[in-house]
């Protein structure tokens, strides 16, 4: 299916997204970035036109996740997450799943999932101004999937 005709020019912004951390949804995250990446090897071989004959199924690969959320959301999230940890303290250890979700221009909510994460680095930096004080989340995430699509081939071969 090609890309869609909007209606009056309608396309999702910042205030059609709603993103759940573990189940629960936070309203104080500024800014959200993930992506990934399926690196590919090309096969080259005796020929004249030095052109390749393939390539290789590649290796997936999944960048780090990073959130910008205000303080009051960074210490309700390590509160939420620590209290899932053994000891009640240490929310690095804890994996999670984040859902970002948003509305298209056609009724259609598209989902993406970032699976298995865990927080890898929380940063603050205050500085004099009008803005809100804000922390810097870091996540690891083993996989992402877009409305159920992966980059990846999710099959497995028989043994």
């Amino acid at each position: 299916m090609a890309d869609t005709q909007r209606i009056n020019g309608f396309v999702p912004s910042w205030g059609d997204i709603y993103v759940k951390v573990d189940s629960e949804r936070y309203y104080g995250i500024g800014e959200i970035a993930y992506g990934d990446t399926r690196v590919r090897s090309k096969l080259y071989g005796m020929a004249r036109h030095h052109a390749p004959r393939g390539r290789t199924s590649g290796k997936y690969e999944v960048d780090e996740a990073t959130m910008k959320m205000d303080l009051l959301a960074a210490g309700a999230l390590r509160e939420a997450l620590a209290s899932k940890a053994a000891d009640g303290k240490s929310y690095g250890s804890v994996t999670f799943e984040v859902v970002v979700q948003y509305e298209d221009s056609q009724g259609n909510v598209r989902t993406d999932t970032l699976a298995e994460c865990c927080i890898t680095k929380m940063a603050v930096s205050h500085s004099e101004g009008p803005d809100a004080l804000m922390e810097d989340v870091s996540m690891d995430v083993m996989s992402i999937d877009r409305d159920g699509l992966t980059l990846y081939d999710k099959t497995e071969v028989a043994p």
